[in-house]
Formats: C-alpha cells, sequence, structure tokens
C-alpha cells in the first residue's frame, strides 16, 4: 500500500514540475515574442528613437512580466535593429525571434 503511495506522489510531482518548466518556456518565447513586436512597431511604424522606445519597454514590460527574473534576463539579451531589412532580431538559447516590418503588413514574426 505505501509503495503506491509512493509512486503516486512521484507521478504527481513529475507531472508537476514538467508543467512549471512548460509554462516557463511559454512566458519565455510571450516575454520575447512582445519585445521584438515592440520594436519593430515602434522604430519602423511610429519611427521614434531609441530611449523613447527603451523608456516605453520599461514601462509595459514591467507591467506585464510576472518573473522579475525573466524580465531582467530579456532586459539584459537586448534586441538587433537592422535599419535596411526593417527587422529587430532576439536571441535566447533556442529561440531566435524576428520581427519584420513591410508597408503591406506592418511588423509581422519571419519563419
Amino acid at each position: 500500500m505505501s509503495q503506491n503511495i509512493y509512486n503516486t506522489l512521484i507521478i504527481f510531482t513529475s507531472f508537476f514540475f514538467i508543467n512549471i518548466s512548460t509554462a516557463k518556456s511559454d512566458e519565455t518565447l510571450i516575454g520575447l515574442n512582445a519585445s521584438a513586436k515592440h520594436y519593430c512597431v515602434c522604430f519602423f511604424i511610429s519611427e521614434m528613437k531609441s530611449d523613447y522606445c527603451d523608456e516605453a519597454y520599461d514601462r509595459v514590460i514591467t507591467a506585464s512580466v510576472s518573473d522579475d527574473e525573466l524580465y531582467s534576463q530579456i532586459k539584459l539579451l537586448g534586441y538587433n535593429k537592422d535599419e535596411v531589412g526593417k527587422e529587430i532580431s532576439i536571441e535566447y538559447g533556442e529561440y531566435n525571434i524576428v520581427s519584420v516590418f513591410t508597408e503591406d503588413t506592418g511588423c509581422y514574426f519571419k519563419k
């Protein structure tokens, strides 16, 4: 009987930690996508300067991301801006997020 309870606890604990790691990955991806989209819109549609875009980003992302560590990591990553191709890219581990601006479609994510 106690072996069954032990096995049940192990299975429950495993599912719990798998779900937490999946949720963390989802929040990371959402944060990266939101960051790339923000900078794409700010630079290429609104045509704002870097200082204004950074300040607006700080205000929005701190209210949106619940994990301070994730916010700090995303902030440290920064972004790459390609003026010619009108692209904003952010790389983090296995993720490479690219938001592209065109006159026809606005900002969209590149696959």
